[in-house]
């Protein structure tokens, strides 16, 4: 119950106080027309006048938290709570009083929601709020019942809604006694799992560290089962993860040995396997730790060695599956320590996709992985330390590989950078195969009036400097200054003239492709210290993530051009065109703006192709696409309609707009003198327009009368622009 609250008040919450402002519209204009009972405002009755007097409480509550904003998060829950209850009891009062007031039909949904209300709720206050403004409105629907015995139905309505209320906060009162206990029970579960896990890693030893001697042993324990655990497990489940995603896996699992006995394990003296960590889509995974047998790995435990099964068809399944999967391969890898199996590292597939030579190298190389993370984690200041470099460099990973475009990449790498060092200017550059250096995204603190400035300066700025940082970073491969700190304040950064204001710590990472370098991140703070050796190691990888994620980007904003770009005239091409008219259409049908569509064709052109050849037919096509786009609006929409076809959408542009824009155009191109081989020539083009909703109210009717009217010019002479509402 108390996840529903939060899912419900998460919601309230991304509403950003936007609730009580559409019920009260809503509200307000039917108690205002008598939408409600037949009664106008000025004549209102008490139930309607304290619905509106609540609901307008509840807005004013809503506007100034989100005005003032809320000191802390218990107060954050206690408004939204509030705002939501007011809201829901309002709402169901005013439904009764529009269905009979005292008498109506609806009343258990009054009880309903006080009950609902005051067992979710988590604050007392609140929910002593919502009943008292519950029994408010039932006395203000008695006042206004004007019938005999309306005052003991009150009465009997108070009554149950005492009931419901006291019942539900009895019922509350056991639900949280025994949550308590659970969760009291659930923690000593888990530190004793804690204790478990750490005796399997061996984090605990028999010696431990001076400063922990005064400490007991269980406290040393938990210490460090909090700790390291708790940082193993993280970097184990990002592994198995990235395995499960990249490898097309239903479930990467790693299973741990746990020998209770001391005899040499076997086939019939198997080791407890205990499920550590789990990266998988299926819902029939085990829920608990310790599996029942090793079923088809039986095998590797007798003969620790890769096991490789294909062709299982969903009869056989790994052990940590309790239900019916359609598990047609699994791929299974020992992880030694010495002679001694530890766990068990697992990959299973469905689709009859046996794993290949390469995938087991890659699965063998990730066990490997994950048994150095353990013994590196048996040190606990190299817990600490590798937990928060996993942490950053995966939460960087994931960021930039959320990015499609160049500036989604630019957004990320700068969010990701931040979590992991404090920088007060960073400037990602790209540098031209003539060396020339240019800043593409700048981002800076808008506090620092220095730095604000700087980064003014710096969008779009380029420079070719051979001395600058920028440019000897990129040059050596590697990042510089060594030490992160700024030597020399006069020296050029990003070429001549641009000074840093009272720089200390300065670090550029070259963006490295391969043996391709796209450009360089450069990080720039006031403080002295930020960018210390650990923390550039980590850069230089994010580095090498933001190179790849900028080429990504790239290759996508291509493919998107050529996915909506045509090749030869760089038009909108068809299929984007008919998106873009589509968007257009459906804007003005909304906003009841005009728009008009212009098709135009190319006087001749099949003899223009066969006197002068292709080539100069193309460049026919380009010059005309080149005068359409010169001559049309931002708005507007050129593209290539097919052959030597174009169209024009022209939005908030009527039909004699249009006509006059078509004439300018026709009479521009007409003026064009074009050269080849064979002699120069002149070129005329024919134009249909329509106009929307006065030609027609459906986009491809319209599209279609605009070819009539074409047809008609080109029946009529050629070189000359028609109107479809003149009669074409």
């Amino acid at each position: 119950m108390s996840a529903l609250a939060r899912s419900l008040y998460g919601m309230r919450r991304q509403a950003s106080g936007r609730w009580p402002v559409l019920v009260l519209l809503i509200v307000w204009p039917m108690l205002w027309t008598g939408a409600l009972d037949g009664t106008a405002l000025w004549q209102a009755r008490l139930p309607q006048v304290s619905a509106v007097a609540l609901l307008t409480a509840a807005l004013v509550w809503s506007v100034m938290r989100e005005v003032s904003g809320a000191r802390s998060s218990a107060e954050r829950s206690g408004a939204a709570e509030l705002e939501l209850g007011l809201l829901l009891v309002t709402g169901v009062f005013v439904l009764l009083a529009a269905t009979g007031g005292a008498r109506s039909f609806l009343y258990p949904l009054a009880y309903a929601v006080v009950s609902f209300l005051l067992v979710v709720h988590r604050h007392r206050g609140v929910a002593a709020v919502l009943l008292l403004a519950a029994g408010a409105l039932e006395l203000a629907l008695g006042y206004n019942a004007g019938f005999e015995g309306a005052w003991t139905l009150t009465a009997y309505h108070l009554t149950f809604l005492g009931f419901f209320a006291a019942g539900n906060m009895l019922v509350l009162s056991t639900l949280v006694r025994r949550l308590r206990r659970t969760h009291a029970t659930e923690v000593e579960n888990s530190l004793a799992q804690m204790r478990q896990e750490a005796r399997d890693f061996r984090l605990i030893g028999s010696s431990l560290p001076p400063q922990s001697r005064s400490r007991s042993r269980d406290e040393e324990e938990l210490r460090m089962a909090h700790a390291a655990v708790e940082g193993i497990h993280e970097q184990l489940f990002h592994t198995l993860e990235l395995l499960r995603t990249s490898m097309r896996l239903r479930s990467c699992v790693l299973l741990w040995c746990e020998q209770s006995g001391t005899s040499k394990v076997s086939a019939r003296n198997p080791p407890k396997l205990v499920v550590k960590e789990m990266a998988t889509h299926s819902e029939y995974a085990v829920e608990d730790r310790v599996l029942g047998g090793p079923g088809l790995l039986t095998s590797l435990i007798a003969d620790p060695k890769e096991v490789r099964l294909r062709a299982l068809k969903g009869k056989r399944l790994p052990p940590y599956y309790q239900g019916p999967e359609p598990i047609t391969d699994l791929c299974a890898l020992p992880l030694l320590e010495g002679a001694s199996l530890r766990g068990i590292l697992c990959a299973d597939r469905t689709g009859d996709e046996p794993f290949t030579d390469e995938e087991s190298a890659v699965l063998q190389r990730a066990a490997d992985h994950i048994r150095r993370v353990i013994e590196h984690e048996r040190v606990f200041a190299a817990v600490e330390r590798s937990k928060y470099e996993q942490e950053q460099f995966y939460r960087a990973s994931e960021m930039l590989s959320e990015a499609l475009t160049l500036e989604q990449v630019y957004e990320k790498t700068f969010a990701a950078v931040r979590a992991i060092a404090s920088y007060d200017l960073a400037v990602v550059s790209a540098v031209g195969p003539g060396g020339e250096h240019e800043a593409l995204a700048v981002d800076a603190d808008a506090q620092d009036a220095d730095f604000a400035e700087l980064a003014a300066s710096l969008r779009g700025h380029r420079w070719s400097d051979a001395r600058s940082l920028v440019s000897m970073a990129v040059k050596n491969r590697h990042y510089m200054p060594a030490t992160g700190e700024l030597a020399d304040p006069d020296g050029p950064l990003f070429g001549a003239g641009m000074k840093l204001p009272k720089a200390k710590s300065i670090i550029v990472l070259p963006l490295l492709r391969g043996e391709q370098v796209l450009g360089a991140i450069t990080f720039v703070a006031r403080r002295q210290a930020v960018f210390p050796s650990a923390t550039r190691e980590m850069l230089r990888v994010i580095g090498q993530h933001v190179a790849v994620s900028l080429q990504n980007a790239r290759m996508y904003q291509s493919m998107e051009t050529r996915a909506t770009t045509d090749g030869l005239t760089g038009l909108t091409n068809h299929r984007a065109f008919q998106e873009r008219l589509a968007q257009i259409h459906a804007l003005a049908e909304r906003t009841g703006q005009k728009y008009s569509v212009i098709l135009t064709d190319i006087d001749h052109f099949k003899s223009i192709n066969d006197t002068y050849g292709h080539p100069v037919g193309d460049q026919v096509l380009k010059r005309v696409a080149s005068i359409f786009t010169g001559r049309a609006r931002k708005v507007d929409t050129v593209a290539r309609y097919g052959g030597e076809e174009f169209v024009l959408v022209l939005p908030d542009t009527d039909g004699k707009g249009a006509e006059q824009l078509a004439n300018k155009l026709r009479e521009e191109i007409g003026d064009q003198v074009m050269t080849s081989e064979h002699g120069t020539f002149k070129i005329t083009i024919s134009m249909g327009v329509a106009e929307f909703p006065l030609d027609g109210k459906d986009r491809l009717g319209l599209v279609e009368k605009a070819d009539q009217a074409l047809y008609y010019c080109k029946e009529h002479g050629r070189n000359c622009v028609r109107r479809w509402a003149e009669g074409a």
